[in-house]
């Protein structure tokens, strides 16, 4: 197949790498600079004590958008509105996933006219070192779920790769849930506290704040279990101790953070349902305010 990649940060580069292995993948990119690397020396995979180079060809046009059989949207949450004018040039019968963090992107979704939406979330490692490599610090799985369209994945580009494993799910609403609660937990607490994320429920007192916070936002999911949610969030922290969150990558360079898509989409949820959120309004405006002063002003 011919797949189509848009963005070329940490996790479209990582897309963009393994499923190169199996279909020809172009990436397009928001630098001529860094399509032209791309195109020239591929995508390079650092994981463990491996290094191995994927073949990509990149595109910092959208000229050829139409022409991909599967198209794959990595780009930040607040990036999606800037390309209302490409979706519109892609096919109405073209596959397209939307791998981002939050919820926040969904009714952008349903204003789109395409037959086939598939939605994602990420549990991988990523990091990127330049434009045209990335360090796989942590093998987890992709999850992927339709929100518009057949509920079969015969669409979807095959790949059977242990290192880039893929998990069909039936319930869009249940995986999407799931991930924004633990972005609401690790992210923002990360960025504010500045420390890795197994910090979090290693240190007694960041994990009463975590705790603080899953208490007051676990309302709003009702379909979530109490125990079984915090145990995931926990174990991810666990997994995941040595990572940097993105959020935290954010503050420390000085850009926008997608606090808005994650804490900003729950506020908003809360205050549609009643329900007041005093504590989770807190940690957002200290991730405001980290965001000022890194140099970020909205």
């Amino acid at each position: 197949m011919k797949i189509g990649i848009i963005g070329g940060g940490a996790v479209g580069l990582l897309f963009g790498a393994y499923l190169s292995y199996y279909h020809d993948v172009s990436i397009f990119t928001k630098t001529n600079k860094q399509a032209q690397l791309l195109t020239k020396h591929g995508v390079t995979i650092l994981r463990e004590n491996t290094k191995n180079t994927c073949t990509v060809i990149g595109f910092n046009e959208y000229e050829n958008i139409e022409c991909q059989d599967f198209i794959i949207v990595a780009v930040k949450q607040y990036d999606l509105d800037s390309l209302i004018e490409v979706f519109n040039n892609i096919p109405i019968t073209t596959p397209i996933l939307f791998i981002q963090n939050g919820m926040g992107h969904l009714q952008l979704l349903d204003a789109l006219p395409h037959s086939f939406i598939l939605v994602g979330t990420v549990e991988h490692g990523v990091i990127r070192i330049d434009y045209e490599t990335i360090n796989h610090t942590g093998i987890g799985k992709t999850n992927i779920a339709v929100y518009r369209g057949k509920s079969e994945f015969e669409k979807f580009p095959s790949i059977n790769d242990s290192f880039f494993p893929i998990q069909f799910q039936t319930n869009f609403k249940n995986m999407l849930h799931s991930k924004l609660i633990a972005n609401a937990l690790i992210n923002p607490l990360t960025a504010i506290y500045q420390v890795p994320n197994g910090k979090l429920i290693e240190n007694p007192y960041y994990y009463e704040t975590f705790l603080m916070l899953f208490n007051e936002i676990l309302p709003l999911f009702p379909e979530m279990d109490e125990k079984a949610t915090l145990k995931e969030v926990a174990s991810i922290c666990k997994k995941t101790k040595y990572n940097t969150s993105s959020m935290l990558k954010d503050i420390k360079e000085g850009r926008r953070t997608e606090i808005d898509a994650i804490l900003g989409y729950i506020i908003e949820q809360g205050n549609k349902n009643g329900q007041a959120l005093p504590f989770t309004e807190i940690i957002f405006n200290m991730v405001r305010g980290k965001e000022l002063e890194g140099g970020f002003n909205k």
